[in-house]
């Protein structure tokens, strides 16, 4: 069997993984199919994310598989064509939108814990041709030597319309792919905005281990595969956005190719024999130039500037984006905890171009309501909104859909932002909270995840009450409790001078 050229080898001991003590079965007993190892799409400008032998899994990136012009015009098409499911989370707002394809004659279904994607029945013809093109486009590149039969058979779609919708932590191992038992390769294209996507080993639980967390981030037109067992070992997630500037975000579609080789009871492929395709269908052998990975696992390192400074848990103190468990992997610069992306700008090194985009919608924002709060006849208007929320004068400490709400109490919403609050007014709308107005709705959609929060830490003391709580879950506080402790505080001293 050949060998992998990994770039950066002096990074290998820092980010490996620990081997597995009972490892799977080696490449060189059973070959396994590797996208990522038979030259297809942009090989030059492959990435290795995850090579671990001993566990059997591997991941790789194709930066820029689609170019510009075809990701847009696939976007478009999907984002009109596909028959759009909603799923919404336990709070009945809208965590993403989905639907399911299948070819080849499967009518599998396809589950989402309790939440099952059928097939539609009518089904649009153009949204068939498109992801019929799709897949034409993405697997004649990177597996120019397979042949179309054996191309994937199903893909599975999610549309995430801004920041705020997202996908907590999984693995792709549903019965249909055979995912906990064999090799299981996932191919999957990103179209629209960017967005970060985590992998890490997962324990006896299937809980996520914070210390092995691979961050990657995918751009529109990328391609990710996930190939190996590495829905056995692994789980992988979709961050939200910072909260100030996830409303801004731009939408994100995801089409995630996946080979059924379990079909349901139903399906009328259920008794013909389906397999994900191996490394004998290719017609071009599978090579691994340069030389072979000495220690295996090896994980995709942080920039070279990033890899001496020691990493923390933290919630970055820049963009204060606590991905998980309220906090993420950060570094230590000029006296400040940042992320990878902060961390990179304040090293001088040029933004991420929706980085840039969304910031500048939400400084627009902030300077727009800073402007109106100070005209008379808005005054009085203005010190209202804040007293019925957190109390705060400062524009820049309230979310962008609280602005949006003042803005248009007042009826001053820009031209430019009308879109978001549109986007606001129908996420708003789907929650389930009777005899509220617009913003106490958003209040109490706060509160909410506050008490869902709390929940979940006391659940975890309780699950692990010996173990040390750095790095655990961070208690945040709450501002609006501390501010009105803070006003009756001083109304007392006030009393007590008076007397």
């Amino acid at each position: 069997f050949g060998t992998t050229l990994i770039s950066n080898p002096c990074c290998l001991r820092a980010m490996a993984w620990e081997p597995l003590h009972a490892p799977e079965a080696a490449l060189e007993s059973e070959p396994l199919f590797l996208l990522g190892a038979n030259g297809g799409g942009n090989a030059k400008d492959k990435e290795t994310i995850i090579w671990d032998e001993s566990r059997r899994c591997f991941a790789f990136r194709w930066p820029s598989l689609l170019d510009q012009v075809s990701a847009k015009r696939f976007f478009q098409d999907l984002q009109a064509s596909a028959p759009w499911d909603q799923l919404r989370g336990r709070h009945g707002n809208v965590v993403r939108s989905t639907c399911w394809y299948v070819r080849n004659g499967c009518s599998c279904g396809y589950t989402y814990g309790n939440a099952r994607v059928g097939l539609t029945r009518s089904i649009c013809s153009q949204f068939k041709k498109t992801m019929e093109d799709l897949t034409a486009l993405v697997f004649s590149s990177l597996a120019p030597g397979l042949s179309p039969d054996l191309w994937p058979n199903s893909a599975n779609l999610n549309y995430y319309a801004d920041g705020l919708q997202s996908v907590g932590w999984h693995a792709d191992d549903e019965s249909l792919f055979g995912g906990k038992c064999q090799d299981c390769s996932i191919v999957s294209l990103s179209l629209g905005g960017r967005r970060e996507f985590w992998i890490a080993l997962k324990d006896d639980e299937a809980e996520p281990i914070k210390e092995t967390v691979v961050e990657v981030d995918l751009q529109d037109g990328d391609v990710l595969s996930m190939e190996g067992m590495m829905q056995k070992h692994t789980v992988h997630f979709l961050t939200r956005e910072p909260h100030h500037r996830a409303p801004f975000w731009p939408p994100r579609i995801n089409i995630t190719w996946r080979w059924i080789v379990n079909h349901r009871p139903c399906c009328f492929l259920r008794h013909s024999a389906t397999s994900a395709p191996c490394a004998k269908d290719l017609h071009v052998p599978q090579s691994f130039p340069g030389e072979r990975v000495a220690s295996s696992p090896w994980m995709k390192p942080w920039p070279d500037e990033f890899q001496h400074p020691p990493k923390e848990w933290r919630c970055c103190m820049q963009c204060r984006h606590n991905g998980w468990q309220g906090g993420r992997n950060c570094v230590e610069v000029k006296g400040e905890w940042l992320c990878r992306h902060c961390a990179s700008a304040c090293r001088g090194q040029e933004v991420d171009p929706t980085d840039r985009m969304v910031e500048e919608l939400r400084r627009r924002l902030v300077g727009k309501v800073k402007l109106l709060q100070k005209k008379r006849c808005l005054r009085n208007s203005w010190e209202s909104f804040c007293d019925r929320n957190q109390g705060f004068r400062d524009p820049g400490r309230y979310s962008p859909t609280l602005l949006l709400s003042w803005l248009e109490s007042v009826d001053e919403v820009p031209e430019d932002l009308q879109k978001v609050l549109q986007e606001a007014q129908a996420e708003l709308a789907t929650m389930s909270v009777d005899g509220s107005s617009t913003k106490e709705k958003l209040v109490i959609q706060g509160d909410q995840e506050r008490r869902r929060q709390n929940k979940l830490l006391q659940h975890r003391r309780k699950k692990h009450p010996d173990k040390a709580q750095k790095g655990g879950a961070v208690l945040r506080l709450d501002v609006s409790e501390l501010y009105i402790a803070a006003r009756r505080s001083l109304s007392a001293l006030a009393v007590l001078g008076s007397l």
